[in-house]
């Protein structure tokens, strides 16, 4: 019997739609079940984790994703103003199970805050449900089901769509085409570019191999500097290459 229903995100900018289900065990569970095999059918013991990650990116209410799928894992691409991208990348070891029969690496778009909102309903404080994720259903949706239980289940169901632009990598690259990379923790960087942030200011990146150190400037009513040292901190700037000088503003 069917317990509850509910709709969601009928106006959502990003594109975005969810239906969710609480059944009893005799109801059928044909969800994602047809006549060709899904693509991806995995199982994850706790979404505790990927709703954490998933939320470290969405940046607004009305947050759009792009979702690539492979062999490795699950990608989640996120984009602001052209200008910004970020990427979660939920590796086949997260989940219990993971089978992958799809042809390429099919990439779909939805609206990110549903698919959190959705992972959130599988959650119960102290207690760890598993939940299968599908893809394509029938109507190429992304398909949520708890699996857990002998005497519920939960469906949710995301409708897709064709993601507006094809996501790109991001390289800084000179004129040697070398790439230029550098890998810090995020919450000192988040906290580095704020103080940086005055009115009418800019910021300026500088490179410098060695020692290997990234410099930000701040530049305004007054100015500001502070370096990541590789050397001085290896657990602060965890990552770093470049081969010649290089500015950035």
């Amino acid at each position: 019997a069917v317990a509850g229903k509910k709709r969601a995100g009928e106006q959502n900018p990003a594109g975005g739609e969810a239906w969710v289900r609480a059944t009893g065990m005799s109801s059928s569970t044909t969800s994602g079940q047809g006549d060709d095999a899904p693509g991806l059918v995995c199982v994850v013991d706790c979404v505790h984790g990927m709703v954490d990650a998933l939320s470290c990116v969405r940046w607004n209410k009305h947050q759009g994703a792009v979702v690539e799928l492979s062999e490795h894992g699950i990608v989640v691409t996120v984009e602001e103003s052209g200008c910004l991208q970020a990427k979660v990348y939920l590796k086949t070891e997260l989940f219990a199970e993971y089978d992958y029969g799809a042809e390429g690496r099919p990439r779909f778009g939805l609206s990110l805050g549903l698919l959190v909102d959705c992972l959130n309903m599988f959650t119960v404080p102290g207690f760890a449900s598993p939940v299968e994720i599908r893809y394509p259903g029938p109507d190429m949706q992304l398909l949520l089901r708890s699996v857990g239980s002998p005497d519920a289940c939960i469906h949710a169901e995301i409708r897709t769509r064709i993601p507006d632009t094809v996501a790109w990598d991001y390289h800084f690259e000179h004129a040697g085409n070398t790439p230029v990379t550098f890998t810090v923790k995020s919450a000192i960087l988040k906290e580095s570019i704020d103080d940086l942030e005055w009115p009418g200011s800019s910021i300026q990146i500088h490179f410098h191999p060695d020692p290997p150190s990234v410099i930000f400037k701040g530049e305004g009513h007054g100015d500001l500097e502070i370096e990541f040292s590789y050397y001085a901190n290896t657990d602060l700037l965890i990552a770093f290459q470049c081969d010649q000088e290089l500015s950035y503003r």
